[in-house]
């Protein structure tokens, strides 16, 4: 449940948020994009931060249950024989959790204004998070597929 939740948050802010932000700021009339930043991008985040750690976590345990023991993740890891399509599955996810957790979340930070930063910081934040969350779109189809492929 929380790698679906994780999923879809990541395609909802790729393919909702972002684009109707862009938008919210080009409609001189409208609105704006305060109440996205404020109220609901924070909340999407915390959520899409515990579904990122939740999901690695149950990975790494259901490793442990398939090597029986921590050996699980060693095999996955280093792609042992019959750990190979699982491995690369894993070390998918582990980057994608790491974006989200290292690149994603403190550039989110400085954009949201939760965290003080200059104009330059905040563009950078901006390129810098959009690339992060780019790379997870990428890599979740075939990480995606991976973990089925191994079941």
């Amino acid at each position: 449940m929380a790698g679906v939740l994780w999923i879809g948050l990541l395609y909802y802010f790729n393919f909702v948020q972002v684009p109707g932000m862009g938008q919210a700021l080009a409609d001189t009339d409208g609105p704006g994009p305060a109440a996205i930043g404020k109220y609901i991008a924070p909340r999407a985040l915390l959520w899409f931060r515990m579904a990122a750690a939740v999901t690695w976590l149950v990975g790494l345990s259901l490793l442990v249950q398939a090597g029986g023991g921590m050996q699980g993740i060693h095999l996955a890891f280093t792609f042992a024989p019959g750990f190979e399509i699982i491995g690369l599955g894993s070390w998918m996810g582990t980057i994608m959790a790491l974006n989200v957790w290292f690149i994603i979340w403190p550039n989110q930070q400085k954009i949201l204004g939760m965290k003080q930063a200059t104009a330059e910081e905040i563009t950078t934040a901006k390129k810098n998070a959009a690339l992060a969350s780019s790379i997870n779109v990428i890599l979740s189809i075939p990480m995606l597929l991976t973990m089925l492929a191994w079941h």
